[in-house]
C-alpha cells in the first residue's frame, strides 16, 4: 500500500488577521444562528449550537452582532479573546491522504497537516469506522468528522438563579416625629392635621394612648404622661424594599443528520421581580432553527422565534419613583404597611397631601405586555472566489402599556392611559463578494427594508367617582398615528493588500466603501456615506499595526420616541407627584438626516510573549442630532444639536500564561474623551433634554453634552454669597450651569485566573470626575427626614460666609432650626422642596469592585464517545463602591434611562447581586 509522508512548515510570518473566538448569549444561554460581521467588510459568520463563533478580525475592528428579535450590538476588538497568532503554513494535502485515513492503514502516522484544526487530535491512528469526512474550509481550517458524530441528538439544559439586595440606600433620621414648632416648642401633629413635616418633637417624648384610630391601630399618639410608658414603634424606610429573585430555565435540543443538516429548538422561561413589593415579570423565549446543505456550493438556513413578556409594574408613568418618594418622606413612626385604605375608600396616609407607598402599589396602573414574532431565511452560495448571500426576514411586535393615576392619589387627578404600539419590519438583502489576489476583495450589498408602525392611545380623565374608574369616564382623548418607511441600502466595498513593500515582513491594506442609501422619510431621499482606511502591518518577531480611517455617514432617527425624560421636563421638582407620561415624539415626514464625520488612528503592538498594547485616538463631528424641543404645550422631535467629540483609548492585555496548571491574564483599559456643543439650530441658546423644568441636563453652545442647569446662591462679582437680613444665603432666581456629568476619564481592570478546570475572574472600574445632582438629599432635608437634618438641626450661633446686600461682611448669627420662628424659615425648608440645586451637586467620582465570577467546567466521555459536560458558575456583582457620597451613584440614572444619568431623584435602589448558573450538555 502506498504510504504518504506529510510535511509541515511553520513560520511566524502572517499576512492574515487574527482569529477571534466569541460567544453570543442571552442571560447565559447560547444563541445559535446569530450573525457576526466585521463592520465595513464582508467578513461574516454565524454562531453555532452553543452560541460560539470564530471570525477573522484585527485590533480596532468593530463587530456587529445581530439576532432576530433582539437589538444589534457592536463591540470593539481590543486584544481580548485572542486565540493565537496566525501561522503561515504551506498546504501539502492530497487525495491519497484522505483515502488512507478512510482505509485505516495502520502504518499511517497522522501528523498535524498544514492549516489549522477545529479539534484536538486524540490519537495518532484512526480505524476505518472512525473517520467519515475531512474537509478544509476557505479560512484554512480542517474539519474531521467521525462516524459517531452523525445522526446525533444533542441536549442542553441551563438554569440560572440570581438574588439581589438593595444597598447604598439613603440615610434617615431616627429621632424626630411628625410635626413642627408651635409657640416656641416642638409639637406632634397627627395625620388628621395633614402635617407633611417631620420637624416635630423627639419620639421619646411621645406614647400611644388607649384610643385607637384607623391611622394608628396601636393607639393614637400623645405626649408621654409617665416615665415608664412604652415608646413608639419606629419603622426604617429602607426595610420597605425587598430582595429581588430572578430565575431562568432554558432547554435546547439539536439533531444533526449525516449530511451536516441540523434542526435546533430553544425554549426558555424567565421570571423575576424588582425591589418594590408586589412586583413581578415573566418572559418566554422560543426559537426553531433549520440548516441544510443544498449542494456542495450552497446552503440554506431558516430561523423562527417568538418572545412574550409581561410586567406588572413597568414605571411607564413614573410609578416606581413615586412609590420610592412616598416611602422615603413618611414619618418614622407611621406604619404604612398596616393598611393602605380607610373605611371610606380613601387613602390611608400620614397626610392627604402625601401618598402611602402601599396604596400606590395596590392601585398601580403601570403595566406592560409585549409579543414579538420573527422569521428569517438565508441562502449562502460559495464557489471558488465568488460568494453570495441572500437574506429575507420579517418581524412583528405588539406592545401594550397601561398607565395612569387612581382615585385618591395625592397631588393628582384620576386618569387612565391605554397605549398600544404595533411594529412590522420586512427586509430582503443580497451580498455578493469576489476575492481577488493578495487577500483583497470586491463586495456589493443591497438591502430593501420596509417598516410600519401604528400607535393607538386612549387617554381617559374626568371621572366622577372611584367606581367609574377606569371604564366610565367623562373625557376621552384619542391618538391614532400610522408611520411607514421604505429604505434601500446600497454599499460597494473594495479592499486590496500590498505585501512586502519595505521588507518581507510587512503589508499594507487599503479599503474603500461607498454608500448610497434611499429613505422615503428623509428630506432629500438620498443618504450618502463613505469609508476609507489604510492599514500598515509589520510582522518581524513582533506584530505592529497602524490603521488610519475616515468615515462619513448620514442616518435618520427612529420613527417615534417615547420616554420619561422629556415628559418630566414640563414639571418643576416640587410638582413631582403630578408627573404624567403622555407626550409622544414623532419623526417629521421629511426628516433631516443626522450626519457624522469620524477620523480614527489606531496603533497596536502584539508581542510573542502574550502582551498586546493598543492605542487609538478619534475625532467625531455630529450634525443635526435630534432632541425634544418644547413650544408651549407641545413638544417636537427636532434635529437641532451639533457637537464634536475627541478622545483616546489605551489598553494593555496580557493573555493567559503561567506555570504548570496555573495561568493568569488581565486587561487594563483607559478611556478619555471630551465633547462640546458647537451650535444649536434655529437660534436657540440652550435645549434641556432630560430632568425637570427647574433642574435639567442641557445642550448649550460651547459646553459639554448634558451639562446640569439649575438655581444657585446669589453671588456678587467676587463670587461671595449674598446674605439676607435673616442671616441666610439668598437663592438666585436665574438659572446657570451647576455641574458637568461627564467624567474626566474611566479605567477598567479585568483579571483572570485559571487553575485546572477552574476559572476565577475579578473586575474593577474607576470613574474620575464629573458631577451628579442629588435631589433626593435636598427633598429629604426639606421634610426633616434626612440623617443630615438630625445631626445639624440644633446648630446655633452659625454665621454663613458671605456679604450682605450692601456689600459688608456678614456677621449675622443664625440657628438652623429656631423654634421661635415658623418652620418654613429653618435652614432647609426656607428654600422649598427642591432646595438650592447648586447645593445638591456632588462629585461623581467612584471606584467599584464590580464583580467576582468563579466557574468550573468538566467533560465526561462515555460509551461510543458520547460526551456529557457541565459548567457551574458562582458570581457576585456590585461588591462594593467607594464614593464621596454614600448614597447617590452616577451610574444609577433617574428613571433608569441613560439620558438622565447624573440626576438622582428617588431613583430605583442600586442592587448587589449573588447568583449561580448551571449548564449541562449531552
Amino acid at each position: 500500500m502506498k504510504k504518504l509522508l506529510i510535511f509541515l512548515f511553520f513560520t511566524t510570518v502572517s499576512f492574515a488577521q487574527s482569529i477571534y473566538k466569541g460567544n453570543v448569549s442571552e442571560d447565559g444561554m447560547g444563541l445559535p444562528g446569530a450573525t457576526i460581521c466585521v463592520i465595513n467588510t464582508l467578513k461574516c459568520t454565524t454562531s453555532d449550537f452553543d452560541g460560539n463563533y470564530f471570525i477573522e478580525a484585527g485590533i480596532g475592528d468593530h463587530l456587529e452582532i445581530s439576532y432576530i428579535g433582539m437589538e444589534k450590538k457592536i463591540i470593539k476588538i481590543t486584544n481580548r479573546s485572542l486565540l493565537k497568532n496566525d501561522e503561515r503554513v504551506t498546504q501539502i494535502l492530497s487525495n491519497d491522504y484522505i483515502q488512507n485515513l478512510k482505509k485505516g492503514d495502520d502504518s499511517l502516522i497522522v501528523s498535524k497537516p498544514s492549516g489549522k484544526f477545529n479539534f484536538v487530535l486524540r490519537s495518532a491512528k484512526f480505524r476505518d469506522d472512525d473517520i467519515m469526512k475531512i474537509s478544509r474550509n476557505k479560512d484554512g481550517f480542517y474539519n474531521i468528522k467521525s462516524r459517531n458524530e452523525y445522526n446525533k441528538l444533542f441536549f442542553e439544559v441551563h438554569q440560572e438563579f440570581n438574588v439581589s439586595t438593595p444597598f447604598r440606600l439613603p440615610k434617615y433620621q431616627t429621632t424626630y416625629a411628625q410635626g413642627r414648632n408651635i409657640n416656641g416648642g416642638l409639637a406632634y401633629q397627627s395625620p388628621e392635621t395633614d402635617e407633611i413635616f417631620s420637624w416635630g418633637p423627639n419620639v421619646n417624648s411621645l406614647q400611644y394612648s388607649q384610643n385607637f384610630s384607623e391611622y394608628y391601630p396601636q393607639g393614637t399618639i400623645v405626649n408621654r404622661s409617665s416615665f415608664g410608658a412604652s415608646p413608639l414603634q419606629l419603622y426604617d424606610p429602607n426595610h420597605f424594599y425587598q430582595n429581588t429573585i430572578d430565575s431562568k430555565t432554558g432547554f435546547s435540543a439539536q439533531i444533526i443528520s449525516p449530511k451536516g443538516n441540523f434542526l435546533k429548538v430553544n425554549l426558555s422561561y424567565k421570571t423575576g421581580n424588582i425591589a418594590i413589593p408586589e412586583t413581578k415579570n415573566n418572559e418566554i423565549l422560543t426559537s426553531l432553527k433549520y440548516f441544510r446543505n443544498v449542494s456542495k456550493y450552497s446552503k440554506i438556513e431558516t430561523l423562527f422565534s417568538y418572545n412574550n413578556f409581561d410586567n406588572n409594574f413597568s414605571n411607564s408613568n413614573f410609578g416606581i419613583n413615586k412609590v420610592i418618594f412616598a416611602n422615603a418622606v413618611t414619618p418614622i413612626h407611621f406604619d404604612t404597611k398596616w393598611a393602605s385604605t380607610l373605611e371610606n375608600g380613601s387613602q390611608r396616609s400620614y397626610s392627604q397631601f402625601e401618598n402611602n407607598p402601599y396604596y400606590l402599589i395596590a392601585n398601580n396602573q403601570d403595566t406592560n405586555k409585549s409579543e414579538t414574532t420573527s422569521f428569517s431565511f438565508k441562502h449562502i452560495y460559495s464557489m471558488s472566489k465568488n460568494f453570495n448571500t441572500i437574506n429575507a426576514g420579517f418581524q412583528s411586535s405588539i406592545i401594550s402599556n397601561l398607565s395612569g393615576q387612581h382615585f385618591y392619589f395625592a397631588g393628582n387627578t384620576p386618569n387612565f392611559n391605554n397605549r398600544i404600539e404595533k411594529f412590522k419590519t420586512f427586509t430582503v438583502s443580497d451580498v455578493y463578494k469576489r476575492s481577488i489576489r493578495n487577500g483583497g476583495f470586491v463586495e456589493s450589498k443591497i438591502d430593501f427594508r420596509f417598516q410600519e408602525r401604528n400607535l393607538q392611545r386612549n387617554y381617559f380623565s374626568g371621572f366622577n367617582t372611584a367606581e367609574d374608574f377606569p371604564n366610565q369616564n367623562a373625557l376621552q382623548s384619542k391618538l391614532d398615528v400610522s408611520q411607514n418607511r421604505f429604505e434601500v441600502f446600497s454599499t460597494v466595498t473594495g479592499s486590496y493588500n500590498f505585501r512586502d513593500i519595505f521588507s518581507y515582513y510587512d503589508e499594507i491594506v487599503l479599503k474603500a466603501i461607498s454608500n448610497f442609501n434611499y429613505s422615503s422619510t428623509v428630506r432629500n431621499y438620498i443618504l450618502p456615506g463613505s469609508f476609507v482606511s489604510a492599514e500598515f502591518k509589520e510582522f518581524f518577531h513582533e506584530h505592529l499595526t497602524f490603521v488610519f480611517s475616515h468615515s462619513y455617514t448620514e442616518t435618520e432617527p427612529s420613527l417615534q420616541n417615547n420616554n420619561l425624560n422629556f415628559n418630566s421636563l414640563r414639571y418643576n421638582v416640587n410638582q413631582f407627584k403630578l408627573l404624567k407620561n403622555d407626550l409622544e415624539l414623532f419623526t417629521p415626514r421629511k426628516a433631516v438626516a443626522i450626519s457624522e464625520n469620524n477620523a480614527n488612528l489606531n496603533v497596536t503592538y502584539r508581542s510573542s510573549y502574550y502582551w498586546n498594547v493598543n492605542l487609538s485616538g478619534y475625532f467625531k463631528k455630529v450634525m443635526n442630532l435630534y432632541t425634544p424641543v418644547f413650544n408651549l404645550n407641545t413638544v417636537n422631535w427636532s434635529p437641532d444639536v451639533n457637537y464634536k467629540q475627541k478622545g483616546f483609548e489605551f489598553s494593555v492585555d496580557k493573555l493567559s500564561s503561567g506555570y504548570r496548571r496555573l495561568a493568569y491574564g488581565f486587561n487594563f483599559n483607559f478611556t478619555y474623551y471630551r465633547n462640546e456643543v458647537t451650535s444649536l439650530n434655529n437660534n436657540q441658546s440652550r435645549i434641556p433634554f432630560a430632568g425637570f423644568a427647574d433642574v435639567n441636563k442641557n445642550y448649550i453652545v460651547g459646553q459639554p453634552l448634558g451639562v446640569i442647569v439649575g438655581n444657585s446662591y446669589l453671588r456678587d462679582q467676587n463670587q461671595n454669597m449674598i446674605i439676607d437680613s435673616d442671616g441666610f444665603p439668598i437663592k438666585d432666581v436665574q438659572h446657570k450651569i451647576i455641574g458637568n456629568p461627564n467624567p474626566d476619564f474611566v479605567v477598567g481592570f479585568l483579571n483572570s485566573f485559571n487553575y485546572k478546570k477552574f476559572t476565577l475572574q475579578l473586575s474593577f472600574d474607576w470613574s474620575q470626575g464629573g458631577e451628579i445632582w442629588n435631589g433626593t438629599q435636598q427633598t429629604l432635608n426639606y421634610y426633616g427626614k434626612s440623617e443630615l437634618t438630625e445631626k445639624d438641626r440644633n446648630i446655633t450661633n452659625y454665621v454663613f460666609p458671605g456679604v450682605t446686600t450692601s456689600g459688608a461682611l456678614n456677621t449675622k448669627v443664625v440657628s438652623f432650626y429656631d423654634v421661635n420662628l415658623p418652620v418654613e424659615q429653618n435652614r432647609w425648608t426656607r428654600y422649598g422642596i427642591d432646595g438650592v440645586a447648586e447645593n445638591a451637586v456632588e462629585d461623581a467620582t467612584y471606584f467599584r469592585f464590580n464583580s467576582i465570577n468563579l466557574s468550573y467546567l468538566n467533560d465526561f466521555y462515555e460509551y461510543n464517545n458520547n460526551k456529557l459536560s457541565f459548567k457551574i458558575a458562582l458570581f457576585v456583582n456590585n461588591i462594593f463602591i467607594i464614593t464621596k457620597n454614600r448614597t447617590a451613584f452616577s451610574n444609577n440614572a433617574m428613571f433608569n434611562s441613560i439620558d438622565s444619568s447624573g440626576l438622582d431623584y428617588f431613583n430605583s435602589p442600586l442592587m448587589r447581586s449573588f447568583g449561580s448558573s448551571l449548564t449541562i450538555k449531552f
